[in-house]
């Protein structure tokens, strides 16, 4: 039996645009949908998405690890028991980060080369729903479960001067220090001549040029936080994009290749799959490196899992 058009990409755009006004909900201040409301690129759609999803922090129980270099002035240390707090409890955090989040297309550098956040330390919210920003920001760096407090440090400029920690290999330092082993896998073989400068990773970074960062006792680490592309968008997101379109085409291709024993499949069960058959991606998750899909069939109801690495599974949905 043939099959009509299917396009699971496009499935995938609308899902993903779903989610964007789903936050829109949680965070009324944010207007994600109408930034990509007619973007109709799933690759763009996807790498929009992701660079949202790093720059946002995930609300999950945290313990808080402060590295021995850490110190917070006074007039912080409320703020900072705040935020401490929200982390241990799994809660949201999002009105203390960069503005930058309102904003699919913008680009954190500091986060994409280094893996490293910077959250402010404002009391009171402003009418955008963020707190007021601050000079002091406290850089931290998330994983699942722990989230390294590095330092406080002055950024923006202070009557004269103006403070530019985003390159500074101190924090890199630091990690390397206190936690080692989180970011041991980013370690590089490389043996370099001549250290570069913070100024110098700075000019780098502002070219899209990925360089190595090296700490006090000659230790290179190249990109914890994945790198960028030349186009500004981070490394591991384009690869996890692309990895999503060619899964999405692979499971066309099985579903056409396989409909006649899919709908034998179907009828033993007692359902029938009748024409014209209507496949619709409902949901889509990428989980440690692997792409998890649902595809059902409108008129029978029948939904099939799609999960790398395992055979799909049919879901007969009750009449």
């Amino acid at each position: 039996m043939s099959i009509p058009h299917i396009d699971f990409k496009k499935d995938f755009v609308e899902l993903t645009k779903d989610y964007f006004q789903s936050l829109e909900r949680r965070l009324p201040n944010l207007s994600y949908l109408k930034q990509i409301k007619n973007e109709s690129n799933p690759l763009n759609v996807c790498l929009a998405y992701f660079n949202l999803i790093n720059r946002l922090v995930e609300p999950r129980p945290r313990k808080v690890l402060k590295s021995q270099y850490f110190y917070c002035p006074s007039r912080f240390r409320n703020v900072l028991k705040t935020i401490e707090g929200k982390i241990k409890k799994g809660e949201i955090i999002t009105p203390f980060l960069s503005r930058g989040i309102s904003y699919l297309y913008s680009r954190d550098t500091l986060l994409d080369a280094w893996g490293i956040h910077h959250i402010h330390l404002g009391r009171q919210v402003m009418a955008n729903g963020f707190i007021e920003r601050t000079g002091p920001i406290l850089f931290v760096r998330f994983e699942n479960d722990t989230a390294y407090f590095i330092l406080i440090k002055r950024h923006g400029k202070k009557r004269s001067r103006y403070y530019h920690p985003w390159n500074k290999q101190i924090l890199i330092d630091i990690i390397h220090k206190d936690w080692p082993d989180s970011i041991q896998q980013f370690q590089s073989k490389i043996e370099l001549e001549n250290r570069l400068t913070d100024d110098e990773i700075r000019d780098w970074s502002t070219g899209r040029i990925n360089v190595l960062a090296t700490t006090r006792n000659g230790t290179p680490y190249i990109s914890p936080g994945g790198g960028f592309t030349l186009s500004g968008d981070n490394i591991q997101n384009v690869r996890i994009c692309h990895h999503i379109a060619k899964y999405l085409e692979n499971i066309e291709v099985f579903i056409k290749e396989n409909i006649n024993e899919l709908i034998e499949l179907v009828k033993k069960n007692g359902k029938e799959m009748e024409p014209p058959l209507k496949f619709k991606l409902i949901f889509w998750e990428f989980v440690r490196n692997s792409e998890i899909c649902e595809i059902l069939e409108k008129n029978s109801e029948v939904s099939i899992k799609f999960e790398e690495g395992k055979q799909p599974l049919i879901n007969f949905i009750p009449t």
